[in-house]
């Protein structure tokens, strides 16, 4: 009779001798993925199950967390899918996603992420309208990152304030889907958004991205209500260089709340065309706000050869406290009393 007990003994032997196998399989992995000996198929399944003994689900778990970090590492190799095919890490994955533990299920979302895994689609899909409020943004996000059939159908559906992990979270999975070659224009997601913290996230990504052809969007966006919108539309210009907006900037500097002029002066540094040199010292003047005036005079000193030029004039007629804008401006690391 096998009682519980003897359960719990091999299963806690089994535990032991995979983890002391973990050597062996970051020795086996990398001698396969990063050296120019050929393996077979047959070969990658043979010696893996010599090192743990039996190919089964935990050993395979084992065999993923493996992967996962030497992806994390940014170790790279042509020989990924040899080892995911020999070892059955699909298949492996896909019982994963159908398993009744929600963290094996988020487990698996994010291992098919890292691993580069597109072969998901209809078992992500099912969970993106999970009642669970985890799972449904774990699979929206990862239909996200391994999608190639619309990958962005839940934009439309974000009804709340991005957090900055969702955004980090975001800006992986669109990086995935750059490397790709998939990453579409993301204007109309700016356009027919009513989210406004999904909308500043992409106008954001259009410039971290370099997308073009969305100049006219970015415009229409410098009208809208929301002042963290117009801001980083600003940005995005200047990310852009969208230069021929430089004198519409100037033009609205004055009747726009102070996170949106600092964006236009950051904008305009970006430029760095030499056309704005007089309005930056005469906003330099005008700023009663300290960190206002330390990102102008950061614009006036970095605005070319003229505008080192017309830092030392500005700091010759200076005293008190604005003087030590500059000088700190100038060396930041010394301490001016």
């Amino acid at each position: 009779m096998i009682t519980i007990g003897t359960i719990r003994r091999r299963h806690n032997r089994l535990q032991k001798t995979l983890k002391n196998s973990v050597p062996e399989i970051v020795k086996l992995f990398s001698e396969i993925l990063f050296t120019e000996k050929d393996f077979t198929e047959q070969e990658i399944f043979s010696d893996f199950e010599e090192v743990v003994d039996e190919v089964n689900r935990e050993s395979l778990d084992i065999a993923v967390d493996v992967l996962v970090e030497f992806k994390n590492d940014h170790r790279e190799s042509e020989k990924y899918p040899l080892i995911i095919s020999a070892l059955g890490i699909v298949e492996h994955l896909e019982r994963k996603f159908d398993s009744r533990s929600n963290k094996e299920k988020i487990d698996a979302f994010q291992e098919a992420f890292v691993l580069d895994l597109n072969k998901f689609d209809s078992k992500v899909l099912r969970y993106a309208y999970s009642k669970n409020k985890v799972i449904r943004k774990e699979a929206r996000n990862s239909y996200l990152a391994l999608s190639s059939n619309d990958p962005y159908r839940f934009f439309d559906e974000f009804d709340r304030d991005l957090s900055k992990w969702d955004e980090i979270e975001l800006m992986q999975y669109l990086k995935l889907q750059k490397e790709r070659g998939n990453l579409e224009g993301l204007g109309k997601w700016i356009n027919y958004s009513k989210n406004d913290s999904l909308v500043v996230f992409l106008i954001k990504m259009v410039g971290y991205f370099n997308q073009k052809g969305i100049d006219e969007i970015l415009l229409e966006k410098l009208e809208d209500e929301n002042a963290l919108v117009r801001a980083e539309a600003i940005l995005t210009l200047g990310e852009l260089h969208i230069s021929e907006t430089e004198q519409d900037l100037i033009d609205r500097y004055y009747t726009e709340p102070e996170i949106c002029q600092v964006a236009i002066v950051k904008t305009i540094r970006k430029f760095n065309s030499g056309k704005s040199l007089m309005f930056l010292n005469e906003i330099f003047k005008e700023s009663n706000n300290t960190d206002t005036k330390k990102i102008i005079a950061e614009a006036i000193l970095n605005y070319s050869y003229e505008g080192k030029i017309a830092f030392q004039n500005l700091k010759s007629t200076l005293k008190g406290f604005e003087l030590t804008i500059l000088k700190h401006v100038e060396t930041p690391l010394i301490k001016y009393k």
